[in-house]
């Protein structure tokens, strides 16, 4: 079973078979970096609010395979101003967790003003299978210190030069509702640059026009994208991913649904409370 079924919000479905290749950062000694100002990166524009919460239903085929949520909460403020947590939590549920069990906690403290990642934090534990990874970002040296640890060996310590301004699993997600959809025309890609498993890559997504998909008994006005993904291990065809986000305001994912070679994976929005801006559901 590929690991792809809580990555947070679904959307990051695309982390396992990505359409590119990733790019490996070289390793470092932050005593010898300089430090210059924190990244002036444009301030995030209103999307989402401490005290937002999703949660969400995950099916594999015909069977409820999970749970998950996602919550803002606001932090006391840091050496750079006010900060943001996100707690991402998933966990597989009834049958599905008979043979393959899967709990899966991410954290992410971000810059509230920029949107971009000070700590991230993953453990997951999924069938045998555990990882633990922790991420600090130092934007005064734009370095990330890493620490990561699997199936419980110990854990390997590392520290990467970033070339610029790099989000993490969760806050890929964030900045990805904070685009620019203004004018977005079908064909466009949008480009978030991240930073996983030590390596950093961009995640694209390819704008296909509006749609209004029923989630959970309830029509949604959404934008649809097709993040890029690697055909062929997983995926037959380049649009088999799809992920609708609410034209609206808040940009909440609110559906991803993938045909993958062995079977169909969907993700289905079923509460939204604490959202900053009025939502696109209809009632």
């Amino acid at each position: 079973m590929p690991r792809l079924i809580l990555c947070p919000v679904g959307v990051a479905l695309v982390f396992q078979c990505l359409g590119q290749e990733p790019v490996t950062l070289p390793l470092v000694n932050p005593d010898t970096i300089l430090q210059h100002f924190f990244p002036e990166v444009e301030a995030l524009s209103g999307a989402y609010q401490p005290g937002e919460r999703l949660e969400y239903d995950f099916s594999y085929g015909l069977l409820n395979a999970a749970e998950a949520e996602i919550q803002l909460t606001e932090l006391p403020p840091g050496e750079h101003g006010p900060r943001w947590h996100i707690d991402a939590r998933g966990k597989s549920t009834g049958t599905f967790s008979w043979f393959f069990n899967v709990d899966d906690h991410y954290q992410t403290t971000l810059d509230a003003r920029t949107g971009l990642p000070l700590q991230f934090v993953r453990n997951i534990h999924e069938g045998g299978y555990t990882l633990h990874q922790s991420y600090n970002f130092n934007w005064r040296k734009n370095i990330v210190r890493t620490t990561s640890s699997k199936r419980g060996n110990p854990a390997i310590e590392s520290v990467f030069l970033l070339p610029g301004p790099t989000h993490d699993m969760l806050s890929s997600i964030y900045a990805l509702r904070h685009a620019h959809f203004e004018g977005l025309q079908i064909g466009d890609t949008l480009r978030i640059p991240t930073f996983m498993d030590e390596e950093r890559f961009e995640l694209k997504v390819i704008y296909a026009g509006e749609a209004s998909p029923k989630v959970d008994g309830v029509r949604w006005d959404c934008l649809l994208f097709h993040p890029i993904i690697q055909t062929g291990r997983i995926w037959k065809n380049p649009d088999d991913l799809a992920v609708y986000i609410s034209n609206d305001a808040n940009r909440i994912p609110v559906l991803a649904k993938t045909r993958i070679l062995f079977g169909t994976v969907k993700m289905e929005l079923t509460n939204a409370s604490g959202l900053r801006n009025p939502s696109a559901r209809r009632e």
